[in-house]
């Protein structure tokens, strides 16, 4: 696409826009936002140190440059951004509204590395105006980072220093290359960060594969700004700059020939982090399962079960909705009146849309994807909007989903209120898929993350990985422990506690079970096959996690009633305010037709583990999807009967899900569970 590149004259600008060209993009004209009247100013969004160089960097690369003046005001300093007068924002949004008059493009370059301010800032103007936010340094590695943008050839000085470890007068005008030692020794010494993102230092790119000329320091001051004996400030005034042309003169692709510069593919190929590399063994394995890569079983029967909206809602504020089916024959008809089902429910407890923070969207035909979600966009087209998950399952009306909700109680004891933190980043990186559309990545309410359905888009591109199963299994977990990260640092993919993984053909499972287990610890998990997923991925994880898993409980319980085997896995921690269950119904008897008694057992016997110690207790609620195999479970009709006697004396939130196997083929169902206070 045609990029334009916000440019600070720093390290991190210049380097992006090398990795916008690796990845195949078009850099048409520079933006930058000038101090007004002053040197420097104290900007939270831009950094304005060394800004008289602009023009120069403009000349070397030989691009236009669009600049306006900016007094570095901050009046709206949330999570979130909402267009505010006078915000340093909106200088940002009409410069590019300006640029965006005369020439035509449809990406910003940023070069924003850990800032979740800045992020949220970017992204934001760029909504408004319809063009892609490309960060493709977000939440890199600093140390690898630092290293690559060196080994790059980004010739890049420090002009200004603010940190514990970093002296004006010995410091001001190195080069990074020389500083790289004395950088990662204070990042061990003092925590400080190597590429300067927590502000430590600021730099000004000299020359890169990117310049035809080099720019030439003829005369500086340092400028003191806070002479503080144990973290002085300081930073370089530029007097005189020149620009000096380099010889041999040498074409862009000539320039970045022979550099370490990843393509977008590279990043998940030949990182260190579970690399998608396969050995000897995974490569023959791979190749005798490309038939199976796009093979979705016949199914000639779809489930028609009727379910009525049902509902529970706990003590803590969680309101769980479940059995919403949109049932005309118009798709997008059926998601309006799902969605109302849904706002009726929410209404009835004082809850929102804006309040709900996770959707799982079951519908019968994926080609009817783009219809669906033009309506849902509506729906939910507001800041942090929930995770979302989507399948295709063997239904007979178009969609049917379940929601959770969460909205603060008051609490009398006076604890502070749980914190609800989203996380929607919409900037194209190496980092995660982006979710440019009406879902979050994560949602983290209180101990509780909940993560978006993960498919094998490679971030860089958001196309799928194409290498096969075992690749897709690793990039996808590669995508949950990333996001897990991202949303709280102390929270990792051993963190989750309970999962669903969606395959589109039974083979699958083996080596997504195997990857898995190897990556995690104790999760209990439930294996799907399914008709479809989004984008024709062979894989889908949907996974919930909490930050003290390592104070819950693993067990693993079974019994047997004539030829059929109930096996159930459960997680509880140790209060007791939160359990999880997988109870699989299965027979080693091929020919064994399923009995509507032993979902009865199964479902008692579930409802029993997950009450266990709270059976006189009346205020938690207990969620339940029901996977059944539609070709081992014909008449799931008496299912449903069944289940209502149940919720007479339990707040039961349910959903029927039909699906084409389970984790064995011989399993009938699986009912995967949740208590929450």
């Amino acid at each position: 696409m045609r990029v334009v590149a916000l440019v600070s004259g720093g390290k991190d600008s210049t380097f992006n826009m090398m990795q916008c060209i690796a990845a195949g993009h078009d850099i048409v004209a520079l933006a930058n936002l000038v101090p007004y009247n002053k040197s420097e100013i104290d900007s939270y969004m831009y950094q304005s140190v060394g800004h008289e160089a602009i023009d120069l960097i403009a000349q070397a690369i030989d691009l236009p440059i669009y600049k306006k003046f900016t007094y570095g005001l901050s009046e709206e300093k949330g999570r979130t951004y909402d267009p505010c007068e006078n915000d340093e924002v909106e200088d940002l949004y009409n410069l590019l509204l300006e640029i965006k008059n005369e020439i035509d493009f449809e990406g910003v370059s940023v070069g924003a590395i850990l800032s979740d301010y800045q992020r949220v800032r970017v992204e934001n103007v760029c909504l408004r105006l319809n063009v892609t936010p490309l960060a493709y340094l977000w939440q890199r590695n600093q140390e690898d980072l630092l290293d690559d943008i060196i080994k790059c050839e980004v010739d890049a000085i420090v002009i200004k220093v603010a940190a514990l470890g970093l002296e004006p007068k010995k410091h001001l005008g190195r080069s990074l290359s020389l500083l790289q030692p004395h950088l990662l020794a204070m990042h061990e010494k003092y925590g400080l960060n190597v590429c300067g993102e927590g502000g430590e230092y600021e730099t000004l790119t000299l020359d890169c594969p990117l310049f035809k000329s080099r720019i030439v320091v003829d005369e500086f001051e340092i400028i003191m700004h806070q002479d503080d004996p144990i973290a002085p400030v300081g930073y370089l005034k530029f007097n005189k700059l020149s620009l000096e042309f380099k010889l041999p003169a040498l074409d862009l692709e000539s320039r970045l020939e022979g550099l370490p510069l990843k393509n977008s593919f590279e990043y998940i190929s030949n990182d260190n982090e579970d690399s998608l590399e396969l050995n000897n063994e995974e490569q023959d394995f791979e190749e005798n399962d490309l038939s199976a890569d796009s093979e979705v079983p016949e199914i000639n029967v779809k489930s028609i079960l009727m379910q009525q909206p049902n509902f529970g809602i706990s003590k803590e504020g969680w309101l769980w909705i479940g059995g919403i089916q949109g049932e005309s024959s118009n798709p997008g008809d059926a998601l309006e009146e799902a969605i109302s089902k849904i706002k009726c429910v929410l209404e009835r407890h004082d809850h929102t849309l804006k309040d709900v923070c996770s959707i799982i969207m079951y519908i019968s035909d994926m080609s009817q994807y783009v219809e669906l979600n033009e309506k849902y966009i509506k729906a939910f087209n507001h800041v942090n909007p929930p995770t979302r998950a989507c399948v295709q399952v063997p239904i007979g009306y178009p969609v049917q989903i379940e929601a959770l909700s969460w909205k603060n109680v008051s609490d009398i004891s006076g604890d502070a209120d749980i914190d609800r933190h989203t996380m929607h980043v919409q900037s194209i990186s190496h980092w995660a898929p982006c979710n440019i559309g009406p879902y979050s990545q994560a949602v983290k309410i209180g101990e509780f993350i909940h993560l978006a359905g993960q498919i094998a888009l490679v971030p860089g591109n958001m196309q799928l990985v194409t290498e096969g199963i075992k690749a897709q299994c690793k990039l996808v977990v590669r995508h949950v422990g990333r996001l897990l990260n991202a949303i709280d640092n102390n929270v990792n993919l051993r963190d989750v506690v309970q999962g669903i993984c969606y395959v589109t053909h039974h083979s699958y499972i083996e080596p997504a079970r195997k990857y898995w287990e190897a990556k995690t610890k104790n999760a209990i998990v439930e294996y799907v096959v399914v008709t479809g997923l989004p984008r024709s991925a062979a894989i889908e994880w949907q996974v919930w996690a909490h930050r003290h898993n390592n104070q819950f409980e693993y067990e693993e319980r079974g019994k047997c009633i004539d030829n059929y085997s109930i096996s159930l896995y459960r997680r509880v921690n140790y209060d007791n305010n939160v359990a999880a269950i997988v109870c699989r119904v299965e027979s080693a008897d091929k020919s064994q037709t399923f009995e509507d008694n032993i979902f009865s057992e199964a479902l008692t016997y579930s409802i029993e583990k997950l009450k266990q110690g709270h059976e006189n207790d009346s205020t938690p609620v207990y969620n339940l999807k029901i996977f059944y195999s539609v070709l081992k479970v014909t008449e799931p009709n008496s299912l449903l009967s069944m289940m209502e006697s149940f919720v007479d004396s339990t707040t039961l939130v349910y959903n029927f899900i039909p699906v084409v196997n389970l984790k064995n083929q011989n399993t009938f169902l699986s009912i995967c569970g949740i208590r929450n206070q």
